[in-house]
């Protein structure tokens, strides 16, 4: 999905994770297997997103989703004598679910245990962690680290001890770090020069007590203030990002409430299908309130596809330049998680996320393509963005044309006369330059939906076809929909002609190509021609024919081609049989043979397209082909799988392993994930594929 990553892992690999100068080591970011994320539902009250990983605090974001300030918070151990650890590395982790935007976070070792429960308060700039910890032996001494990483970075920080809170800076960006005990001893060092870790993990005793340090990559670590005795201890640390937030006991407790009340008093208002069980209802809300917090509070309707830098602990940083991860709006992940809020009844969300598409859709400017494919872009919406709405990669994929004006119709079909010509004024101009883009330009695009080859592929013409028929009806323009009927019938030279091989390489040889055209931007689109395609993590050059994928279920989910179709299910034998894995006694399917973007250069399994494969089953039970009697089944295993590929936090990866069914280190949670579970359960419940948008 997002190329750009890995390049960037091997670009900055001259840099070592042990490099020093006297401002610290190269930064680099957390782990992205998180086991919570999470914000106050209090609107812009408060502004702050934090993220758990491996028992500890990791990204922190204010005041926007897409801005961090902290790059991880934990505690470390010593009885000043004969031994060192820390959370993240020498505890396990146990995860415990107390609430569908709650978790508490246990992490045991044969000395001490400890506890932590995340929140934000309710009207102020701060995170708050009520932490217990328990001593089992006497001796035991509590020392908290924090490594910021503010405006974004590791680099350029400042820090100062003051009258015992951790005071961090760089610009106008303040970070106050306090515990309700106080703080015994603490000091400000560069990381792995002369910070806190390193000195405890010499001796283990804090003898560097540097009170500041400027401009670098910077640590702060204090001895908590607790007995050192055997025993149990509870207290509160906070991260504030207003200077005056200080709490008392009693108002860290009441924070804990109002974060619960707020968030069920949105959760409550939201619609439920039928569960199977009380696991997949948890997993259910756990959904809903993850895909609200990955909606901005200062830009509305952006919703970025995830709190996570895939392999975040492997990326160094340049000086001066932001690495987006995941913090970013594509117009694809943003469709997917708006239909699924509005089949929960969230209809408001996914009206802020056309507002947002509208404040970014592209005006002006051309992409020129080798100087043989010179695209127009007025009407299409760029690549990806920030929440500011400024441009992070530039690429031209139709289908992120096309979902806008599918969400538009989503929306317009539920809504009363009076909303519809509501929704017209606000937003018909968008949607019909959305429109006339695809009818430009279609059905080639420079990017599929993973992001990576240029040409034509069955999903990516999917969404834009649909798409076509969609402006049709809301136009009353009958040219939208000829065109949309001439790509898809239109003898010898239609989708089929265009991507449908009869001498490929699996089987009997008859099946989609994962995109044809994609050896030159003017190459011909001939699925039985021995034409090459590039790997794109990889570089691997690999025949066209040889490269399958499951985007050609996308005809049947669009509704442009019954699920009984030949083509479509001669293909799938052929996905089934190649790119799809036994996990524990559930299934998993690769994006597309021989995906790069993954750990080792091996793409895995993505719980995202089970979805897919579920509800083309439905489409097969409406096309006539089985009854519901045998479609309820296999739904019904697959939303299990979602629940074994989630992890002990419920959150859905984006990909996952295939021995063990476990995330990977690349995006956790992952928004789309969580939507196509949402997706599939009302899919079930209203016996017809949701994303549909011809129903």
């Amino acid at each position: 999905m997002k190329l750009s990553i890995l390049a960037l892992l091997i670009s900055v690999s001259f840099f070592s994770v042990q490099s020093q100068a006297n401002n610290g080591m190269v930064p680099n970011w957390s782990s992205a297997k998180k086991i919570q994320v999470g914000t106050s539902n209090t609107g812009t009250k408060s502004l702050v997103w934090f993220t758990n990983a491996q028992g500890i605090l990791t990204e922190t974001y204010f005041p926007t989703i897409d801005k961090a300030q902290i790059k991880d918070s934990q505690f470390v151990v010593t009885d000043g004598k004969t031994f060192f650890a820390e959370e993240k590395d020498h505890t396990l982790h146990e995860v415990e679910v107390i609430h569908p935007s709650l978790v508490k976070l246990k992490n045991q070792h044969n000395r001490f245990r400890i506890e932590h429960v995340y929140y934000t308060a309710a009207d102020s700039n701060t995170l708050i962690d009520e932490v217990t910890v328990y001593a089992f032996e006497d001796g035991l001494d509590f020392y908290l680290l924090t490594n910021p990483a503010l405006s974004n970075t590791g680099y350029h920080d400042n820090g100062r001890i003051e009258d015992g809170v951790m005071h961090f800076w760089q610009d106008d960006q303040e970070l106050f770090v306090r515990a309700s005990v106080g703080f015994e001893k603490a000091q400000i060092g560069y990381v792995a020069v002369d910070d806190g870790h390193l000195d405890l993990r010499l001796d283990y005793q804090l003898n560097n007590l540097s009170q500041e340090k400027y401009n670098g990559n910077i640590a702060g670590t204090g001895k908590v203030n607790i007995p050192a005795k055997k025993g149990v201890y509870k207290f509160f640390v906070s991260y504030s990002f207003d200077r005056d937030s200080v709490y008392t006991y009693k108002q860290f407790v009441d924070n804990r409430s109002l974060y619960i009340y707020n968030w069920d008093q949105y959760l409550n208002k939201l619609k439920k299908p039928a569960f199977s069980s009380k696991e997949q209802e948890t997993l259910y809300l756990r959904s809903l309130y993850t895909l609200h917090v990955h909606e901005d509070k200062l830009t509305p309707g952006a919703m970025i596809a995830s709190l996570s830098k895939p392999w975040g602990e492997e990326l160094r940083e340049y000086p001066g330049v932001f690495t987006g991860g995941y913090h970013l709006i594509w117009p694809r992940d943003l469709f997917h998680v708006s239909l699924a809020l509005i089949q929960a009844g969230d209809l408001e969300a996914p009206k802020r996320a056309l507002g947002f598409l509208k404040k970014i859709q592209y005006k002006d400017g051309v992409w020129n393509f080798n100087n043989q494919r010179i695209v127009e872009r007025k009407g299409a919406f760029p690549q990806n963005t920030w929440t500011d709405q400024n441009e992070y990669w530039g690429g031209f994929q139709i289908d992120q044309v096309g979902f806008p004006i599918q969400l538009f119709w989503h929306l317009y079909k539920r809504a009363d006369s009076t909303e519809r010509q509501n929704l017209m004024h606000e937003y018909g101009e968008m949607v019909y330059l959305a429109s006339e883009f695809i009818l430009r330009n279609g059905p080639w695009s420079a990017q599929e939906r993973w992001e990576e080859n240029y040409g034509i592929s069955p999903s990516s013409f999917s969404v834009a076809a649909a798409a076509m028929k969609v402006a049709s009806k809301i136009f009353n323009e009958p040219k939208y929909a000829d065109t949309a009927n001439e790509w898809l019938t239109k003898p010898y030279d239609n989708i089929h002609s265009w991507t449908f091989t009869t001498t490929g390489e699996y089987g009997d040889g008859n099946y989609y190509v994962r995109v044809a055209g994609c050896d030159g931007f003017l190459d011909q689109w001939n699925p039985n021609s021995d034409s090459w395609c590039t790997i794109a993590n990889s570089g691997e050059r690999v025949p066209m024919k040889k490269i399958l994928d499951q985007g050609f279920l996308k005809l049947a989910l669009h509704g442009l081609v019954p699920a009984s179709d030949w083509r479509l299910n001669s293909s799938l034998d052929k996905v089934n049989q190649n790119i799809r894995k036994k996990v524990g006694e559930f299934h998993g399917w690769y994006r597309y043979t021989k995906d790069a973007y993954g750990e080792e250069k091996r793409g895995r399994l993505w719980p995202l397209l089970s979805s897919e494969h579920a509800r083309f089953e439905i489409e097969k039970f409406h096309a006539g082909t089985q009854s519901w009697k045998l479609t309820l089944p296999k739904v019904n295993h697959i939303l299990s799988s979602y629940e074994f590929f989630a992890n002990a936090g419920l959150m859905i990866p984006e990909q996952v392993f295939e021995g063990s069914g476990e995330g990977t280190g690349a995006a956790t949670p992952l928004a789309w994930s969580h939507a196509e579970f949402i997706k599939l359960l009302w899919s079930k419940e209203l016996k017809y594929n949701v994303e549909n948008p011809l129903k």
